[in-house]
Formats: structure tokens, sequence, C-alpha cells
């Protein structure tokens, strides 16, 4: 990396833990009640969800800035769309995903007859077997199974599903998900089954 990029690359980590986004009228913060209440309307999170996303969005220095004058010739339509900076920054965020998950999501013709099951936490938004049903298009309800969190040591509700329902899954996630990241995990018990 030369010195002008190395800067470059500085200068945006400093941007994004500065963050002077106030409000121009005056030098106070919006209240978190107001953010909240955005990104859940536009990204149709839980309250919950929506501080764990506004907190890991803030804290992630290496995030994508829009400049100055970008943000100027979008802000009257993205405004009037429910946004602020932070949010439409979120929201381009959420577009690179969305562009790099289909590549990254194993195709479902392989996974079909394959053993391996795979369990889903259910958590907000797929918070209940009928939600991962519909997300996964599955024509029955999946099992639900109880569990505990290794690293957090607190029980967790899990679903089981297929190969073909987790790809799915990641599908509707990218697609109508508003930035929630499924945990999916590889049935322990499954793989007891195949032989290596």
């Amino acid at each position: 990396m030369d010195d002008y990029a190395f800067q470059q690359e500085l200068e945006a980590l400093a941007g994004n833990a500065f963050n002077p986004d106030t409000t121009e009228k005056s030098n106070r913060s919006e209240p978190m009640s107001e953010t909240l209440a955005r990104w859940q309307r536009l990204f149709h999170l839980s309250v919950d969800t929506a501080i764990d996303r506004i907190m890991d969005h803030r804290n992630n220095l290496t995030r994508t800035r829009v400049s100055d004058d970008y943000w100027e010739a979008v802000r009257s339509e993205k405004e009037a769309e429910g946004y602020d900076r932070e949010a439409y920054e979120y929201e381009l965020e959420l577009q690179k995903k969305r562009a790099l998950l289909p590549d990254s999501v194993p195709a479902a013709e392989g996974e079909e007859g394959s053993s391996i099951t795979y369990l889903v936490e259910l958590t907000a938004p797929l918070d209940s077997p009928e939600k991962v049903q519909h997300a996964a298009g599955m024509e029955t309800i999946p099992t639900e199974v109880a569990g505990r969190s290794v690293e957090e040591s607190r029980p967790v509700r899990l679903c089981c599903v297929d190969g073909k329902a987790k790809a799915a899954i990641l599908r509707w996630a990218n697609n109508e998900g508003g930035g929630f990241e499924p945990t999916i995990l590889v049935n322990p018990m499954s793989l007891k089954r195949l032989r290596f």
C-alpha cells in the first residue's frame, strides 16, 4: 500500500471514529428513541436487534461513509424515504452484503440428497417454527429442539432443517431480512450418521 492510499485509509478510520452526524439546526444529537424507531421501520427489526445493529454499525470503524457531496445530492430523496445519513450508509452496507451473499450460498441441488441437517436458532425475526417454515418455503413446520449456547451458557430454541431449507433461509435473509443474519449450525447428530 502506497503512502497516499495509507493516508486515505487513516482519514476514513478517523472520520468513522469522529462521526460528526448531528442535525444542522442544532448541535444536539437525535434522541436514541427516534433513531431506533427509524431503524425498526426501515429495516423491519425488533427493538433489541435494532440496538445491536446500530451499535455494530457505529463501532465498525472500517465501514464506508458516503462523502458530504454525495449525501447532499441524495439527501432530500433519502430523507423523504425516512433515512438519515447513518441509516442510508447502513442500507448501502446491506446492499453490498446482498451482492456478495448469492455467491456464498451453496447450491441447494447438491444438498438435497445429503443427510446433513442444520439447526436454525429461533430469534427475531425467525422466532418461531412457523416463521422458519414461511422463510424457507417448507410444506411442513420444522421440528423444534432445545439446546444451550456454549459461548453464553444460555438456553436456545432451534429448528431442524435440510440443506435446501437452509439455502432458502439465507436467500430470505438476504432479500427480506433487513440485515438479519440467521444463526445456522450443522446438526452434529447428522454428522454421526455419515461415513467418511
